[in-house]
């Protein structure tokens, strides 16, 4: 890790109280512009237990959506986290989120293609969950034509009656955009 002001301990200490919006987007600040800040981040969403983790995969997702860059090189982990079976809905949610943010992977991940197609289609699985699944199952399905044929065969064949009006709503943007 890199030399910081912030020590982990006083940053895990800053998101054990209740998280607000100020506060998360004010951690996200400093790990845009301070690496340390950043490495403790991610070491807690990889080793921390609940709630920091949760709480630091909410920092890290405002840190996707400003400064995607700075967690490119984290992608392949960030999958293997949000694939495993034990990772909570929500959790998992935020991780997706996350990997929405990030520029494509080179190179196709079928373990984490099907991961997707699965949970885009499980009815257990929350509609968050599920729509990003079908926008990350959808972007990579784009890069590759004889995927993209598959994906689309999927989605023209699910029952959109079982599913919220935020995944049907998914869906036609999908089938409309290539």
């Amino acid at each position: 890790m890199n030399e910081s002001p912030l020590t982990t301990e006083a940053l895990q200490e800053r998101l054990s109280g209740r998280p607000t919006k100020e506060l998360t987007l004010a951690i996200a600040r400093e790990a845009m512009t301070d690496a340390a800040v950043l490495d403790i981040l991610l070491f807690f969403i990889y080793e921390g237990g609940d709630p920091l983790r949760w709480r630091s995969a909410w920092v890290l997702e405002k840190v996707s959506e400003q400064q995607p860059s700075l967690l490119a090189a984290e992608h392949s982990r960030i999958v293997a986290l949000a694939i495993r079976a034990d990772i909570p809905d929500g959790f998992r949610r935020l991780l997706l989120s996350i990997l929405h943010n990030l520029p494509d992977a080179q190179e196709l991940d079928v373990e984490f293609f099907n991961f997707l197609l699965n949970t885009m289609l499980d009815l257990k699985s929350p509609p968050g969950v599920q729509s990003l699944a079908m926008k990350l199952a959808h972007r990579m399905s784009c890069m590759h034509d004889e995927l993209h044929e598959e994906f689309i065969c999927i989605v023209r064949n699910m029952e959109l009656d079982y599913y919220s009006a935020g995944v049907r709503s998914v869906v036609r943007h999908c089938m409309r955009k290539k």
